[in-house]
């Protein structure tokens, strides 16, 4: 647990990020999604402690405060999070169309094979190839090469 060992904080953060980042697919549109994400959630929490008048306060307020308004807006992040080509079409304007593109091509040429390197839980997404280039076994064809059988 977190409380029990603090140093675990990073890993089990970068672990939540790539969990989330592969459940939006794992591509240019989950790292989006996390960035968008990441970026609500400080903001969120920045605003708060910015409207505390000391550390303890704001402490004290986030405690009870949180399960009700720092809990809803957290849901309403994830939801707006999901739009995050929205804003950058909004924000951009007419440019908004081409850095999305860009933004793809770039991603998947140079920024992907990084990224998997670096983080290789990405690499197992379904449907991905494995290090070896061989494809990922996957729902029932996976089972029974691992010995589970048929479950019919």
């Amino acid at each position: 647990m977190l409380w029990h060992e603090p140093r675990s904080a990073p890993r089990l953060l970068r672990a939540a990020l790539l969990r989330i980042w592969r459940a939006r697919g794992g591509g240019f549109y989950g790292l989006g999604y996390v960035v968008t994400f990441v970026v609500m959630e400080v903001r969120l929490v920045a605003g708060e402690f910015q409207g505390s008048d000391s550390m303890l306060s704001f402490l004290s307020d986030q405690l009870l405060e949180y399960l009700f308004r720092l809990g809803v807006m957290s849901f309403v992040n994830v939801l707006l999070a999901f739009l995050w080509p929205l804003f950058v079409l909004e924000h951009l304007q007419g440019w908004g169309v081409p850095v999305l593109l860009v933004g793809y091509f770039v991603f998947e040429r140079w920024l992907r094979p990084r990224l998997e390197a670096t983080f290789p839980e990405l690499n197992h997404a379904e449907g991905r190839e494995s290090p070896t280039g061989a494809p990922e076994p996957s729902g029932q064809e996976g089972r029974q090469r691992e010995g589970g059988g048929s479950t019919d």
